[in-house]
């Protein structure tokens, strides 16, 4: 069988398309993975925790009811970021994601259930601090691993 150009170009497309292109895509699992999860760190961080201890939560506070709403969509809006950073561990080989990935279905109901609450008008201060804790720990065991998760400031949609 004599190699042709036709038959050398048939051969290159049959390859490029039969090769999954996944490998790129790979590339950026612990990038996009640490956006997702600093995004949600970030709706956490300022429409949750700072307000709470602020004191804007109490019964009582000025402004109450309007920061326990903004701070159970925050937590809504922060739950569907974890969500989306524990699909791409899902998907991913990364040793640390697959280490981190245990960690975050229980953070992302956490959040959602916290996040209802406050929408209702329902906090439990230990909710809210064992929350703290575990953003924490998942943080600090991504820095000891060499990945930094950091609040990254986005709008939140109705916030």
């Amino acid at each position: 069988m004599k190699l042709t150009p036709a038959l050398l170009s048939a051969t290159m497309l049959l390859t490029l398309t039969a090769t999954p292109l996944s490998t790129s895509h790979a590339i950026l699992d612990k990038t996009r993975f640490v956006v997702h999860l600093g995004i949600a760190y970030y709706a956490f961080h300022h429409w949750d925790l700072q307000p709470y201890k602020a004191g804007k939560f109490a019964a009582g506070a000025p402004g109450r009811t309007s920061a326990m709403v903004k701070g159970g969509l925050a937590l809504a809006f922060a739950a569907h970021e974890v969500a989306v950073a524990k699909k791409i561990a899902d998907k991913s080989h990364d040793p640390l994601l697959m280490k981190l990935d245990a960690s975050l279905g229980g953070l992302s109901s956490k959040m959602n259930s916290i996040g209802s609450g406050l929408k209702s008008g329902n906090l439990n201060p230990a909710d809210l601090q064992s929350l703290e804790n575990d953003t924490t720990s998942l943080s600090g065991s991504a820095a000891a691993n060499g990945q930094q998760i950091k609040d990254i400031a986005t709008p939140i949609p109705g916030l």
